[in-house]
């Protein structure tokens, strides 16, 4: 396929932090201080203390200064002076509203994710915000209905589920759009930060993302290093818990959807200013029909509704924005070569509440290819629950791979190469080129893409990730054999243990050499994992034996975690987590108390 180069993408880091500080004068000024990582001086801006909006250049006092300890001593020794100051770390906008400007302050981070080029993402740890009152406003007229919107929208939970990165766009897949374009859907601070935007100011306020953003530092078998990166995008065009964000809305969005996406990441072999990479994304969220749940009695016995006279065209304008967010069309100009793959988990035997609702959803998605041109759109039904108890855990999880295969296949997912503007800073701007392209997007549902979605999406992952290393050539075949099974040596060929580790190492009596990897497991694993997909035509147990567990495991723990957020933002408590999961680890003992997954 022909290579494309990208724009410039990402920053140059110029200070190790950011700093802001958030200053209200002894005359009423709102100034604010701020000191972007991405560029090298501090700047002043104001909020008019009577109309609240945003001034980019403040009338008498200087504008601009080389640091940020300047500025402070500078406004600390006006006539005017201080009169009250928040520090932080990022100011992620501000609102007007009953009477009061309200500035959300990023107060301290956890760096959660290193990406390509030294690129940080970070979660809020502490928020704060910092309020003042508007000069003369009649504060008498404020209604009940503003106050209460006002205390809504400042308890809002920021703090340890939402994300930023001031160097890069992580709004979409990586390596991310082009300044100042964003994805809008997961950008959950625009109404905040659209002053700041709409003056060009996309350095002062950096976009907010509500989800799971981790990264690690692994090695493969043969020692070399590379990066993975797990980030979740929850989308904010349906926000609310599971009883007021069920299915579609208004805005043909869905309840509890979100974007997923796996980044791995090597340097080069042969240029240290590159960097090979390659991304797969996913989607999950609620059914995207008009459907809800009744409480039939005080136990709690619920029955699901589908709307009866739904013609289904906010599901067609779903699925319309899903194909467009990820088709260029400058670059292909043909939206038809890109496929939408609902993979359903609901409960189809008849009987079960849940079959009203996936009979719905079928007619949803018939209906929405009608409306949608050149609209490659699918359903493929998987009972999670039947196929659990029919085939078992490991059985289900081939029938899973069995079943999505040729879309898995068909798909694919992004590869190409960083090239680094400098090897030597960080973060560092870069362009790139793809060598290849996803042309699709699997999109996995439950009723509330809460439990069965979360283990399926992990194991309808599993192949394309290996699929990603293969393409990266990083070896991840484990060096020693599974306990209790031995192999045949070629002549000349011993093996022995360890007396310090107990390991098994072997001996090449030809050329008098020792290794700790077994030469005829290697063998038969190379030739197994050389062939493309081969995950796809393997027992489950093939990869948990033959697999190093780091990667795995690793994982796995994410999508724990990602589970019981994504599950507490949209049900207020914790993921139903499955013993499942342990079918392609090999050491996770610590999950064997999760009992099945059920939601």
């Amino acid at each position: 396929q022909s290579a494309k180069m990208a724009t410039m993408r990402g920053h140059q880091g110029l200070k190790t932090s950011s700093q802001v500080t958030v200053v209200e004068s002894k005359s009423g000024r709102i100034l604010l201080i701020l000191s972007p990582c991405t560029l090298s001086k501090t700047r002043i801006l104001e909020i008019d203390k009577t109309t609240g909006l945003l001034v980019l250049q403040p009338k008498d006092c200087v504008q601009e200064f080389p640091n940020h300890n300047e500025a402070l001593e500078y406004f600390g020794g006006m006539s005017d002076g201080i009169k009250t100051s928040e520090n932080g770390c990022a100011v992620l906008g501000f609102i007007v509203l009953a009477g009061w400007v309200s500035i959300l302050l990023c107060k301290s981070t956890r760096i959660s994710s290193t990406l390509p080029g030294g690129h940080e993402v970070q979660v809020v740890t502490n928020s704060t915000w910092f309020r003042i009152p508007l000069s003369g406003y009649d504060r008498s007229k404020v209604s009940r209905d503003e106050e209460k919107n006002l205390n809504t929208l400042t308890e809002f939970a920021i703090d340890g589920v939402h994300f930023y990165c001031e160097t890069l766009d992580v709004s979409c897949p990586f390596p991310g759009h082009s300044s100042p374009d964003y994805c809008r859907e997961f950008v959950w601070n625009e109404w905040h930060g659209l002053p700041f935007w709409k003056a060009g100011m996309q350095h002062y306020c950096p976009k907010l993302f509500q989800g799971f953003a981790e990264s690690m530092e692994l090695k493969d078998s043969r020692g070399q290093p590379y990066g993975c990166a797990h980030f979740c995008r929850r989308s904010r065009l349906h926000p609310g818990t599971r009883y007021l964000a069920r299915g579609i809305n208004a805005v043909a969005s869905c309840g509890n959807e979100i974007e997923c996406e796996l980044i791995f990441w090597r340097a080069s072999k042969t240029n240290k200013t590159e960097i090979d990479f390659s991304s797969y994304v996913w989607r999950r969220g609620s059914v995207p029909i008009w459907w809800g749940v009744d409480i039939k009695n005080t136990v709690g016995e619920a029955a699901i509704w589908v709307k009866k006279d739904d013609s289904y065209e906010h599901t067609a304008r779903y699925f319309r924005r899903l194909r467009s967010q990820y088709v260029d069309k400058k670059e292909s100009g043909d939206e038809s070569n890109f496929s939408v793959t609902c993979v359903n988990l609901l409960r189809c035997a008849p009987g079960r509440s849940e079959l009203t609702l996936s009979e719905g959803f079928q007619k949803g998605v018939r209906s929405a290819n009608k409306m949608i041109s050149n609209m490659d759109l699918r359903v493929l039904n998987f009972d999670w629950h039947a196929n659990t108890k029919a085939l078992g855990e490991a059985g289900t999880i081939k029938g899973l791979w069995m079943s999505i295969r040729n879309m898995l296949k068909e798909v694919g997912f992004n590869s190409g190469a960083l090239k680094l503007e400098s090897a030597a800073s960080s973060p560092s701007a870069f362009t790139f080129t793809f060598d290849q392209k996803q042309k699709g997007v699997l999109r996995y549902n439950c009723a509330d893409s809460l439990d069965r979605t979360n283990v399926a999406s992990f194991f309808g992952v599993v192949p394309v990730l290996l699929e990603q290393c293969r393409k990266l050539d990083l070896d991840l075949v484990k060096q020693s054999l599974p306990e209790g099974i031995q192999a045949d040596l070629p002549d000349g060929w011993e093996a022995r243990k360890d007396k310090v580790t107990g390991k098994l190492f072997y001996i090449d009596h030809n050329t008098k050499t020792t290794t700790w990897e077994c030469p005829q497991l290697r063998k038969d694993r190379n030739e197994m994992m050389s062939q493309p997909w081969w995950v796809l035509d393997v027992e489950v147990a093939n990869v948990r034996d033959n697999i190093s567990t780091e990667l795995l495991t690793s994982l796995m723990e994410q999508f724990k975690v990602e589970g019981d957020l994504n599950a507490m933002l949209y049900t207020g408590s914790r993921a139903m987590h499955s013993s499942i999961l342990q079918q392609v680890s090999f050491v996770l003992l610590f999950f064997s108390f999760f009992a099945c997954s059920l939601d």
